[in-house]
């Protein structure tokens, strides 16, 4: 899936699937997540979200309307320990 580079301080890049309601999400960590069904408005609006707060972590919108709310499928295990307990489930 190919994915939009975001200027974000926890977020590397996202990208979504109209066809398939997926949602991607590459971490700074490294790790990419797929989030599924997802709408396009909840996409939009995490893309609204992001960078909005540079001086702390803009995981705000996701942990809100995102986590825990969709299935999530690991495409890539993170590299860095940067967001424990945060993105677990």
């Amino acid at each position: 899936m190919d994915r939009e580079v975001v200027v974000s301080v926890s977020v590397r890049a996202v990208g979504y699937d109209q066809e398939t309601s997926t949602l991607e999400i590459e971490f700074c960590d490294s790790s990419i997540y797929q989030y599924t069904p997802v709408s396009e408005e909840i996409y939009h609006g995490l893309m609204n979200s992001l960078g909005s707060n540079l001086e702390k972590t803009d995981l705000r919108y996701f942990t809100e309307h995102i986590k825990g709310k969709y299935k999530q499928k690991t495409i890539r295990r993170p590299r860095l320990n940067l967001f424990k307990g945060i993105l677990d489930t």
